[in-house]
């Protein structure tokens, strides 16, 4: 089986989720990936994320498989030498660094592009490179608030951040999507890129339908908690263990539901028999479904539901979706062992190809493969590198 994109050189500097996530995917699709640290402590996340008892980041080895990792002091003039030299072997520059930092040190795009002209370059940052909030901190909870997305999460009156950090792995995502778009007008047109990608675009460009549906309504669509626009029963429900989602919204599954709970009075009340009046009384009528879930188990409910065409799920935690059949079937979590943590489980790559290998590699310990790197590509004799080390240049 061959990889995707075998032979493709990528240069990392980066930290936290979005550009890693970014070179993740690359080397997740076979692409060579050289991850550079600052020597001694690494990048933000060995250093200040959760760690073990031992001192050990349990965080950094999600975002950095496929990975190999150097450290390198690319602010002493040896070492941003040995960095311009990476960048002419390089086919893709992947950074998420302050905005005009790298241009201060002298390593902005036009200044590589002229060290590597077919060089690909993505810049992922808060707010983008351009514009009046460039230069604003931005962690994704600040992205959240600002782009809108918080506005239309959680429920109605209670503006709300998500769990996962949905604008760093966004741009992350837009940011590999787009490196493969300019890889393929490099092989057009031998023409290299600068990518400019912002978390808060990123957010922006999930928004659904609202910016029209706020255009031509003049409505500002409100968080809906776990309800769904113009559909009742859609929501939660408590069970004797945990909580069930039904997601009764069409007519059918609503006759279905009520039949399943003996309701059958409710198909002619004229306050649940149509969509528009159901989602007009749906507190009244999540009371009467509420009523009824709680009798059961998740597992009798979903049986019940399911036997009856009504879409719905259990509400699963980590823990649990880890041990779900369907998950493990699909081998949706994978594992690989890390020298310093032992057994390490991490969510796999999500498409499934027909023919394509994925590579699953485990994260790099910090400054792995200095020697391995530095020597094969740049030239440099161990004997050199034991000399750079001992200078903390490498």
């Amino acid at each position: 089986m061959s990889k995707a994109l075998d032979g493709v050189k990528v240069l990392e500097l980066t930290h936290v989720i979005s550009g890693p996530f970014c070179g993740m995917l690359l080397g997740d699709l076979g692409a060579e990936v050289i991850k550079v640290e600052r020597p001694g402590t690494g990048e933000f996340y060995r250093e200040e994320a959760l760690k073990n008892e031992h001192g050990i980041s349990i965080v950094f080895p999600t975002y950095n498989r496929n990975k190999k990792g150097v450290t390198l002091d690319y602010k002493n003039e040896q070492g941003k030498d040995m960095l311009l030299e990476l960048v002419k072997w390089c086919d893709i520059l992947i950074e998420n660094l302050r905005p005009g930092l790298l241009k201060k040190m002298g390593l902005g795009y036009e200044d590589l592009k002229k060290v590597n002209p077919r060089l690909i370059m993505v810049s992922i940052s808060g707010f983008g490179q351009t514009g009046p909030y460039a230069m604003k901190p931005a962690y994704d909870m600040i992205i959240s608030a600002i782009s809108g997305f918080m506005s239309v999460n959680g429920p109605e009156g209670q503006p709300t951040k998500t769990g996962p950090a949905v604008s760093d792995f966004l741009s992350g995502l837009y940011g590999a999507f787009s490196v493969l778009a300019a890889l393929r007008h490099y092989e057009h047109t031998g023409e290299g890129q600068y990518i400019d990608v912002s978390m808060m675009d990123c957010s922006i460009s999930i928004l659904d339908a609202f910016f029209a549906q706020s255009h031509f309504t003049g409505m500002e669509p409100q968080g809906m908690g776990n309800r769904r626009a113009n559909y009742a029963p859609v929501n939660a429900f408590k069970v004797k263990e945990g909580s069930v989602y039904i997601a009764a919204s069409l007519q059918k599954h609503w006759e279905a539901l009520a039949r399943l709970m003996e309701r059958e009075d409710l198909l002619d009340n004229p306050q649940y028999a149509a969509t528009k009046e159901r989602k007009k009384n749906e507190e009244s009528l999540e009371d009467i479904v509420g009523m009824w879930t709680q009798n059961y188990t998740s597992s009798q409910l979903i049986e019940m539901l399911e036997k009856n065409g009504i879409p719905c799920a259990p509400i699963q935690t980590i823990n649990q979706v880890r041990n779900d059949p369907h998950v493990k079937e699909r081998n949706s979590i994978m594992e690989f062992s890390d020298p310093k943590l032992g057994k390490y489980p991490l969510p796999k790559l999500a498409p499934r190809f027909s023919t394509l290998e994925i590579k699953t590699e485990r994260a790099p310990l910090l400054g792995e493969h200095c020697f391995e790197v530095f020597g094969r590509i740049l030239g440099y004799s161990k004997n050199e590198l034991e000399q750079l080390k001992k200078k903390n240049i490498i």
